[in-house]
């Protein structure tokens, strides 16, 4: 399976940095990209009202304030999770991950130009995405602050460097991302904005989707991983591998929640349905 996806070594983007010209470690040679992210996200944020005003008139000006913001917000994630589509279809087939079975240690441990590179830009989205929490907490809550600052937290550790072969494993769970925030749209747009019939099959692709990327392979790779950190327990603090493995316990119960939400609301649209069309 795995020989479906490129192996990717090298960082395109690492010529870019302004300094150190000689860097002493993973973050002192990708920070820039951090910082480009970042940047990156926040412009992608702040020109999405103007933009949506301009192409979509009273559709987007006529929604209340609270989910004009959500609407900017949930169209900066849907380019964030195409980027992380993109950045783990490169990545997943990383050498020390796919040699993870014979050398456990440097699936932990290891470190390539490119999968630095990927982590580097994840962190610089989840930089904008926990001020989005924090700056909106009345939007989104403790559960998006909460998700946000962990996903922050694991990936972070991929440029001590720890856990970076494993970033497209974590990556992986944004292919539910694009369902969600189209289901989203659907849900809050004027009616009429999507037809019914796409509504119904994006909401099904939805739940399968982010069951089988975020719950089964959630759980399934936290027990991998945690495997595979028994290897290299002497070669790091041990605090991280045991924070890394809470908080990702701790993000696959979240999505176990918030995928109850998805079936009782599911449930909900279909016993309204049916009424109605008893009604009728």
């Amino acid at each position: 399976m795995l020989d479906f996806f490129p192996t990717v070594i090298l960082d395109p983007f690492e010529s870019y940095r302004p300094f150190p010209k000689n860097p002493q470690s993973v973050l002192a040679t990708h920070w820039h990209e951090i910082v480009a992210a970042a940047v990156f996200y926040f412009t992608l944020q702040a020109i999405v009202k103007p933009l949506a005003t301009r192409i979509l008139g009273k559709t987007y000006t006529s929604l209340p304030k609270k989910t004009q913001i959500d609407f900017d917000i949930h169209v900066v994630s849907m380019v964030q999770s195409i980027i992380s589509i993109v950045i783990t279809y490169y990545h997943f087939n990383n050498p020390h991950w796919r040699n993870r079975s014979n050398d456990p240690v440097n699936s932990l441990l290891g470190s390539t130009p490119f999968g630095s590179m990927g982590s580097a830009i994840s962190i610089g989205y989840f930089v904008w995405d926990m001020w989005v929490c924090v700056r909106y907490f009345d939007i989104f809550g403790v559960g998006f602050l909460f998700h946000g600052a962990a996903a922050f937290f694991v990936i972070a550790c991929a440029l001590i460097p720890y856990c970076q072969p494993w970033l497209g494993s974590f990556l992986v769970f944004e292919l539910s991302t694009p369902f969600v925030n189209l289901n989203w749209y659907a849900s809050r747009m004027p009616e009429g904005t999507f037809s019914e019939k796409f509504v119904i099959v994006n909401g099904l692709l939805l739940m399968i989707v982010f069951f089988m990327v975020r719950i089964v392979w959630g759980f399934y790779a936290a027990v991998q991983l945690a495997i595979d950190m028994s290897y290299s327990l002497d070669q790091i603090n041990n605090a991280i591998p045991a924070i890394i493995l809470l908080l990702n316990f701790g993000m696959d119960s979240l999505n176990v929640f918030w995928f109850y939400k998805m079936v009782r609301i599911a449930r909900k649209k279909a016993s309204k349905k049916a009424s109605d069309r008893k009604k009728k």
